[in-house]
């Protein structure tokens, strides 16, 4: 090394150094941000086991009831209970049921389940549903099953 700078060997050293100090910095960032990726998926499993259990627990209230022989009256008005308490749960988690009756099929979208000859509605037109559709966050979950119109003459 006769051509180099008196102190461009202490520089190189030093920058090899600092190199190595950075890289052992960034393995310890990805190390944190694994373990805090880890640990919201943790907390948001907990938070879906928890709201599972409410409504394991209301089921549970409803057949008991149901074996006791109760006033149907009493059974409806539980399960009653227990759909919208269901219901806000979904909502809560940001879950959306996707309208369909009177939409235009989608095969991305939707799942046909049959076809139906209507003059009456434009060739296309989903008329029924057989079971809901459901979205988180843009994406979609469940596809909901539908029936769609036909014209006989499109």
């Amino acid at each position: 090394m006769s051509g180099e700078a008196p102190g461009a060997t202490e520089e190189l050293k030093r920058l090899q150094e600092e190199n190595l100090y950075l890289r052992a910095e960034i393995e310890n960032l990805k190390k944190l941000m694994a373990k805090e990726v880890e640990k919201v998926r943790r907390e948001s499993v907990e938070r879906v086991l928890l709201d599972m259990i409410s409504i394991y627990e209301e089921v549970e209230r409803a057949y008991t009831s149901l074996l006791g022989n109760s006033d149907r009256k009493q059974v409806m008005e539980g399960m009653k209970m227990l759909l919208k308490e269901m219901k806000r749960i979904l909502s809560d988690n940001g879950v959306d049921q996707l309208e369909t009756v009177g939409k235009r099929f989608d095969p991305f979208i939707h799942e046909s389940v049959g076809f139906v000859q209507r003059d009456d509605v434009e060739d296309g037109t989903i008329i029924a549903e057989i079971s809901r559709g459901y979205a988180h966050a843009g994406k979609l979950l469940k596809p909901p099953r539908v029936i769609v119109a036909r014209r006989q003459n499109p």
